[in-house]
């Protein structure tokens, strides 16, 4: 009676440790997709970064909140 009771323990804990070994093996396969598509996003404000600033005089005057210049 013993022997079936650490029999499906084991079993259990069997069973438990591969579905975390497949649960790790999915977040990894997650943080690699979330690397590419942080590298594209890093990767395209990259190119935008590149595009011509304008000159201060061409800039709109700052202004607060109810619309008085500061």
């Amino acid at each position: 009676m013993v022997d079936d009771r650490l029999d499906k323990l084991l079993a259990l804990a069997e069973k438990q440790h591969a579905i975390v070994a497949e649960q790790g093996k999915q977040i990894g396969q997650q943080a690699d997709s979330i690397a590419l598509l942080t590298q594209s996003v890093a990767m395209l404000l990259g190119e935008e970064l590149g595009t011509p600033v304008p000159e201060e005089a061409e800039q709109a005057p700052r202004v607060d909140l109810d619309g008085n210049p500061y």
